[in-house]
Order: structure tokens, then sequence, then C-alpha cells
């Protein structure tokens, strides 16, 4: 019996990873090392994260702390989101084929193993193997992971949620005890804030309203929950033990402020059965209504579609008065709340404020976007689902999680899912190594999201620095010293009267050269002012200024 579930589980596995390779990765594999996973610019941090942190170990340099980026003052990695355990399980792919392949296989196993270890929870809560099936799909491949799939590998490994509500519920079960919970539960939750520091902290919020949500609807198991405080407190102390000096560098550089505004990330109430563009359900018809969701269409993850709601429906009146039924029932209200975030969104419209405003502007919580917490729904949903399925027979056990699962499949378009990518000759060519030194401190132009400086320096395997960097959604506190750190960022070169500003922040931050790239238009604006500053060299596909003597060994076209 056994082992049969272990084959069922390794199909079910391969199922998934077969399911990931074919929506998200037909683009890889027609333009091998041509292009990486995701679109834009952001899966740069990834690519950028997966080289660092193997390079920065095997070379004794502090991997929490980099001078790579914002140089020379450098930036904590550990309110940013370079996902180190991830980087480190992957480094032997980094090792032997290059950061771009690693994270291009990590991209496209994330939403298979997040659906792979929802199948495990569903797998243990119903004993069948279909249904199960089903259910983590509609987790690993839900319109929460299809939107960041696009490019936030920190939010895509959702694969430990399922495997802490499966450790907890064989607690509660009585199969495991104290012990067991901590030994387990502690090494998940150390892995998982080693991955994102969001989920970790969602992940928290979850359990405590769970425990609490138990708690009232099935009293039968108030006493083994009330007896799960003190395990799950020494998971918690495990965990920060296992992740110890990510930890210290967590509490040290603490950031107070929001990286992004949280009150424009609410879903809105639509969302839940109109998808966006990135849904084969939406040929046309959705696309006019779904750009007035707020944020952008990767931040648009709560559709669930008509079928799912229909199975939700009809679990809530066939299951209404069960303990368990009860449970999810009221798990689904309370993350569908969450994810409304701080005001009802109809339609693009604001109505009135909803309890999350009450303390979702609190620290911590002002880091976490409501419409995120639909992760959280399509967990819930994946579980009734499954549930629903396994109870019945005939037509329909099968028809409606079908349909659920055909109406949130995500387009197959290979420029969605892909992102094609060229790194100049300048990084890549021998020939044009002497004219940059060892370690030289550089400022690339475009310096963060408009550009590909990350992969710049990535091809050049950290041979110099950069006083800028893409690895977080604002330079450290401690760089911006000067009006030019917001024109660099921003990507809008200083009026011709405030050169000498942009001349003092250069020496200051001992920057020697200027690497511009003339593709794009945000590289190009820099040019005429630049020129005023050193002379400029057009080689290796990017206009070079050194700011000190050249060595004569760097070409001169």
């Amino acid at each position: 019996m056994q082992s049969r579930r272990r084959l069922a589980a390794t199909e079910a596995l391969a199922v998934y990873s077969a399911l990931s390779l074919l929506l998200f990765g037909l683009g890889l594999l027609t333009g091998p090392g041509s292009r990486y996973s995701g679109h834009g610019t952001d899966p740069q941090i990834f690519i950028w994260a997966f080289a660092w942190w193997p390079h920065a170990i095997l070379h004794a340099m502090n991997p929490f702390v980099s001078h790579a980026v914002w140089s020379p003052d450098g930036i904590d990695l550990a309110w940013t989101t370079t996902v180190p355990a991830l980087a480190l399980i992957f480094s032997p792919v980094t090792l032997l084929a290059g950061p771009v392949v690693a994270y291009n296989v990590a991209a496209l196993l994330m939403p298979a193993l997040s659906a792979w270890t929802a199948y495990l929870l569903c797998r243990h809560v119903t004993g069948r193997f279909w249904p199960s099936l089903a259910g983590g799909y509609l987790f690993g491949f839900s319109s929460f992971m299809v939107g960041q799939e696009l490019g936030h590998m920190q939010l895509t490994p959702a694969f430990l949620l399922p495997l802490a509500a499966l450790v907890v519920l064989r607690y509660v079960e009585g199969e495991l005890g104290g012990r067991g919970l901590v030994l387990r539960l502690g090494p998940l939750l150390a892995l998982q804030l080693l991955i994102g520091t969001e989920l970790e902290f969602t992940l928290t919020l979850a359990l405590a309203c769970s425990l609490v949500v138990a708690f009232a609807v099935a009293p039968s198991l108030r006493r083994r929950l009330v007896a799960s405080i003190a395990p799950l407190a020494g998971a918690y102390l495990l965990a920060a033990v296992l992740a110890g000096p990510f930890v210290y560098y967590l509490v040290a550089g603490v950031h107070s402020e929001a990286f992004h505004h949280p009150w424009a990330y609410n879903a809105d109430l639509l969302n839940f059965v109109v998808p966006t563009r990135l849904s084969l359900a939406a040929p046309g018809w959705a696309d006019p209504i779904s750009r007035h969701f707020p944020g952008n269409v990767d931040e648009r993850g709560a559709y669930l579609g008509v079928p799912a709601l229909a199975i939700v429906g009809l679990f809530a009146w066939e299951r209404r008065r069960t303990a368990g039924g009860r449970f999810l029932l009221v798990s689904f209200a309370l993350a569908v709340l969450a994810a409304l975030g701080f005001e009802l969104v109809v339609d693009g419209n604001r109505l009135f404020e909803l309890p999350w405003g009450w303390f979702g502007r609190a620290a911590l919580f002002d880091n976490v976007l409501p419409v995120r917490l639909s992760l959280y729904v399509a967990l819930v949903v994946a579980l009734m689902v499954a549930i629903w399925a396994s109870s019945r027979s005939g037509v329909a056990r099968w028809l409606l999680p079908a349909l659920a699962i055909v109406a949130i499949v995500p387009r197959p378009a290979t420029n969605t899912w892909s992102q094609e990518y060229s790194v100049p000759s300048f990084f890549t060519d021998a020939s044009y190594r002497a004219c940059l030194a060892p370690d030289e401190n550089v400022l690339p132009l475009p310096a963060t999201s408009d550009g590909d400086a990350n992969l710049w320096q990535v091809a050049s395997d950290f041979r110099f620095r950069m006083a800028a960097g893409y690895v977080a959604a604002s330079p450290p506190a401690s760089f911006i010293t000067s009006p030019a750190v917001s024109w660099i960022v921003q990507g809008r070169p200083p009026p011709a009267s405030r050169l000498g500003v942009l001349r003092t922040f250069l020496g200051n931050k001992g920057v020697t050269s200027v690497v511009v790239d003339p593709t794009l238009h945000r590289g190009r604006v820099w040019i005429p002012l630049l020129d005023r500053i050193a002379t400029p060299r057009r080689i290796g596909g990017v206009v070079f200024y050194h700011l000190l003597p050249t060595s004569s060994a760097c070409p001169t076209s």
C-alpha cells in the first residue's frame, strides 16, 4: 500500500512537471541560451542571486552583505528577494551550466513542486488519487502562481505551505507528537525564511488564524490545539537557530518602511470570476474588465473561475454541519476578505474600507500586498475540490473539477513566459577585458529595473562592482546622499546646470567608469551629458566612459 502511494506521488510530480514545461517552458526550448523564464527585468534579480550566493561563498566573502552592487556602501541582502536557499540548492546547476540555466530550471520546477505538495496534502485528507491530483493543480497552477511566474521567484516556491499544513494536521490528528512537530516544522520554516520573508510572515499569519478557527469550530480538538502552542513555538525557535546568520542580518538591517504601497494592491472582487489576459479563458471579453483591477497583471491573481466557485458552493451546502467543512469555509471567507485588502474594490471602483485597513499599515504588515493572500484562497479551494470530488460518484465527480482546471489554464504564449536577452560583447569578449580593472567600481546606465546591468555583472563573473544595481525596490538608505541617486534610479539625467552634482557623486562613490547601453532610451538620454565629463568610446556594443587614464590595452573601437 505504501509503495503504491509513493508510486502515485511520483507519477503526480511527473505530470505536474510536464505541464509546467508545456505551459511555461516552450519559449526556453525554442531559444536556448538567449531567453530566461519570466518577463521584463525582475527575473534578473534572481539570475544575479543564483550567481552571487555560490560566488560569494567560494570566494570567502560574506554572502549576506554584497558590495558588488550599490558599491562602495553595499546592501544587506536579508531585506531583498535574493532567495538564498534556492540559489544554494541550485548552485551545482549554476556552476555547471550558468545562473540563467539554473534560474530557468528552478522557475519551471516551482509550480510543479507547489502542485505536488498540495497533492500530498489533499491525498492525506482524501486518500484518493484523482481528486488530489486536481486539487494539486488548482493550487500549483493557480492564477496567483501564474501571475508570479512572470518574475517573482520569492513567491512561486509555495511548496512549503502545504507541507507545513500537513505537518500541523498530522499533529492535531495525533500521528505526530510534540517532538515530531518541532523536528519537521522547524526545518520547513527555516527553509521558507531563506526563500522569502513575505511568505514566511503570511504563513505565520495563516497558521495563527487556522488555530483560532479550528478552536472555534471543532470543540473536540481544543485540548490538542492548545497543546500545539508549545511545540509550534519550539519549531519557530529551531527555525531561528537553523537560519541564524540570516536572522541576524534580518534583525540588524531591519527595514521600517514599506517597499511598495500595499493599499494599491487589493484584489478586485470581480477578479475572482474574471480572468486576466494571462488566462486561456480570456480571449478578449475579459481584458477590458481586468484592466480596471488594481496593480499590474502579475498582481491580479485572485481568479478562481465559476466551476471552482460552484464546487465551493456545493461543498458549503453539503458539509456546513461538519467540523472540517466549517473550518474550510471559515478559512475560505477569511482568506478572501484578507485578499480584498484595504477597501472593497469592484471593477476598479473603491467602495468602502475593509478590516485589513485597520492594521495593514502597521510594521511588517505594510510589506504584505493583500492580493497575494489569494494564494491561501487557492489552497483552501484546492482542498475543497479534492474533498468534494472524492465523496461523490457519477459524471459531476470529474466534470466540475475538470472544468475548474480548464478555467485557470494559462495562455501558452512564448513571449509571455520567457524573455529574450543579450549581453554586449564588451562583457563577454576577452579583447575588452583590459578596459575595466579588476574590482573597478562602474556606473551602468540604465542602472536599475530598466536595464540589464545585473546580467552584465553576472556575465563578467563579478569582475567589477557597480555603483547601482537592481536587487531591491530602492537603493540602501546609506546610499541616498545625493540628488544624483534619484536621477540614476529614475533613469533621467540631470540638467546641464547640475553637472557638478553628478561629478561630485561619482567622485564620492569612487566611480571610475560609466557604461551606457545605447540600445535603450533610458541609456541614450545620458550620452550628451556624459560626453561633457569624459571621452566616449563606442566599443563592444556599449558607450564606455573611463574617468581615469585608460589602459592602452583597451580597444579604441
